[in-house]
């Protein structure tokens, strides 16, 4: 920030000038010059130095007001399961980044469906889906919010509350994410080419993103570890440094979605892991410390993912979901039902 005259009564049209000329044009040069050099400017230094002190310096903050803050401000998301929510603490923590995890067909986009609709239906809440995978389709998002709604006009707005955008690689994901910060987003309404005659808004708004959700990382990041170490480590950490900044700032919920991989006891056991099953998450240690919370879906041997073909409705998937790191819950599982988009 620049210095301006009437910033502090002492800083007059005469003491700017005298500061210019030895090179001090804003706050940062005036902080860093040495004083003895600034006392040969003017002879009110100190006078200067406490208003910008008191303005723009950062000052400490205490950890029980800090704390007082998160609390004050954090919200808890229904995941719309009872089970669920008894095994998250109440449900998806705002602010944090919770990861689901499975092998192939185990459930991970129905689960992350699920949650986008509850979430739009039931809670009146804004989500941004990003599916580099294009796995989400219209269809599949109409029917599991018909399984919850048969009224035509809360099927429609729950639809226009979730925002799908479908990404090519990771540089799509930062520029989706910025979505996130608007404060909302506008989708198309009924009957929005209807013409201007036709009475209907053709825009309307979305509301704040509450719920971001990636399906998947692995389909974007996993190109990247094929690149020199530095490069590859880099935009990872980027990334992940981006989810969590944008979930403490924004106050919203992220959820991503990870693949499993085969698990190397002898190399887990070296580090300090313990294994929890012959599985282990994907995208490897550069990224198993990003969660705040990572479950673990596994699909029960006697459900199906395919879809009544002849009720045009979703079949319940019965899987079994497991915390395999928290920073707030402890290690539990448990078993439930969703609908199999």
């Amino acid at each position: 920030m620049r210095l301006t005259v009437g910033m502090c009564p002492a800083l007059t049209d005469e003491v700017l000038s005298k500061l210019k000329n030895a090179g001090i044009r804003n706050i940062m040069d005036f902080m860093l010059k040495d004083s003895e050099a600034l006392a040969m400017e003017t002879s009110d230094l100190q006078s200067i130095r406490r208003i910008i002190h008191a303005h723009y310096a950062a000052f400490a903050v205490p950890g029980d007001d800090l704390l007082g803050e998160a609390v004050r401000s954090a919200v808890v998301i229904s995941t719309g399961n009872t089970n669920l929510d008894s095994l998250l603490g109440g449900g998806i923590m705002t602010g944090e980044m919770m990861e689901i995890c499975g092998s192939w067909s185990a459930g991970k986009t129905s689960l992350c469906v699920n949650l986008a609709v509850h979430a739009a239906l039931k809670l009146g809440l804004s989500t941004l889906y990003v599916d580099p995978l294009i796995n989400i389709s219209p269809l599949r998002l109409n029917h599991v919010v018909e399984a919850l709604s048969e009224e035509e006009e809360v099927v429609e707005q729950a639809l226009a509350r979730i925002k799908v955008v479908t990404p090519s690689d990771v540089w799509g994901i930062f520029q989706a994410l910025d979505l996130v910060r608007q404060p909302y987003f506008s989708v198309m309404g009924k009957n929005a080419d209807s013409g201007a005659g036709g009475g209907a808004n053709p825009m309307t708004g979305g509301g704040k993103i509450k719920l971001v959700i990636v399906d998947s990382l692995p389909s974007v990041l996993t190109p990247l570890l094929g690149r020199s170490q530095s490069q590859g480590r880099g935009i990872i950490s980027h990334l992940a440094t981006t989810l969590k900044s944008l979930a403490s700032e924004q106050q919203l919920a992220v959820v991503v979605v990870n693949n499993v991989v085969q698990a190397d006891f002898s190399s887990m056991k070296s580090h300090g892991d313990e294994p929890h099953s012959r599985w282990k998450p994907g995208l490897g240690r550069f990224w198993a410390h990003v969660p705040n919370t990572r479950l673990f879906i596994e699909r029960e041997d006697n459900s199906s993912t395919l879809p009544d073909c002849q009720s045009n409705n979703p079949k319940p998937l019965n899987v079994n979901v497991t915390i395999w790191k928290s920073t707030r819950l402890k290690m539990a599982n448990t078993k439930f039902s969703i609908f199999s988009s």
